[in-house]
């Protein structure tokens, strides 16, 4: 393997923590960043994994929007099937 995707790689096993931190270390544009971890992540090399997100393990009722009562602030059961945004995932070197 070579070009960006060696370069997005050796970052990783260097230590970047971020999308950003990969660019820097590498000079490359976030755009061909994106690209080569998406397609590193195709490849298994990287491996992805969406960070869980939305109500807390002790039920809605238990997170900030929570009444007194202990139930959930907004209304909600849990966390919505169609939620949709941005999605926080870690990525890690596959070795």
């Amino acid at each position: 393997m070579s070009g960006p995707l060696r370069l997005v790689l050796d970052a990783f096993a260097a230590g970047a923590d971020s999308l950003a931190d990969v660019g820097r270390r590498t000079g490359l544009s976030q755009d061909v960043t994106r690209a080569s971890v998406d397609h590193l992540v195709r490849l298994g090399r990287l491996e992805a994994k969406a960070l869980a997100a939305g109500c807390p393990s002790g039920g809605c009722g238990s997170c900030a929007s929570g009444t007194a009562e202990g139930a959930a602030g907004c209304g909600a059961s849990g966390p919505s099937a169609a939620r949709t945004g941005p999605v926080l995932v870690a990525l890690t070197l596959r070795r």
